[in-house]
């Protein structure tokens, strides 16, 4: 029976590792999730006008397009095409501070060997270096001299990341994978029911280009746009299947 519906929801979407088949991430907390469908066309004119004759179809074409609300450390590694770093991670300081009785303390403690800098700050403007030196034995206090009588200072320094930090690293030498992704959501019938529906891809090539969008005013969504690519183990080349259940 031809069955007709509606199809308002966003998908829930799982990416699977090809060479395993074990899944490498569940989003569930997509705004969009949409497929584009594109082919190349061949046709033949003539007669008088030289008007349209007959059209060829070639090369079909599909796009998963995504976007998420959230952003996860997995799902921006994946973009990177790396894996995520949790130890030996380095972080850059910059902190505002006070000067009582001729010394400020940092709010984290220095690298060892990396450059610890001061500015006289004031009315939020950086104003000329201050001289520096380590106060005792403590690598958090230093004793700062400003040429202009500034209450506070700025400091520039590094440190060894907290625990539970992570750090995603995009080379020019690495970039996203393919994956086996499938999609599940559902559609109302015209008896009122609900029907689970999946989509299902054999291989899709999550794209490299992406944006990481810092704005004051709106909140941010990440796309994750994938070329779907031919199955050619299947006899038709397959691109993807939609399934309705039940």
């Amino acid at each position: 029976m031809n069955k007709r519906y509606g199809l308002k929801e966003v998908a829930n979407v799982i990416f699977f590792d090809i060479s395993t088949g074990k899944p490498s991430l569940f989003f569930d907390t997509l705004k969009v999730s949409s497929i584009s469908n594109e082919s190349d066309s061949a046709e033949a004119n003539g007669g008088q006008g030289n008007n349209r004759l007959m059209t060829w179809d070639y090369g079909r074409k599909a796009t998963l397009a995504m976007q998420d609300a959230l952003l996860s450390d997995q799902s921006l590694a994946m973009l990177a095409g790396t894996t995520a770093k949790t130890t030996g991670i380095t972080a850059t300081g910059r902190d505002v501070l006070t000067i009582e009785n001729g010394s400020v303390t940092l709010k984290q403690e220095p690298k060892a060997g990396r450059p610890v800098t001061f500015y006289g700050y004031s009315n939020g403007v950086l104003t000329e270096e201050a001289t520096a030196t380590v106060d005792g034995t403590d690598p958090q206090l230093f004793d700062v001299v400003v040429s202009n009588g500034e209450t506070e200072v700025m400091a520039f320094y590094e440190y060894d990341a907290p625990a539970d930090s992570v750090q995603i690293t995009f080379s020019g030498k690495q970039f996203p994978a393919t994956y086996r992704v499938v999609g599940e959501t559902v559609v109302k019938g015209e008896d009122g029911l609900f029907r689970k529906m999946q989509f299902v891809i054999a291989k899709a090539k999550l794209q490299s280009s992406f944006e990481l969008a810092m704005d004051a005013e709106n909140v941010s969504t990440f796309d994750f746009n994938l070329d779907i690519l031919t199955d050619t183990s299947t006899e038709e080349f397959k691109l993807y299947d939609i399934i309705r259940l039940g």
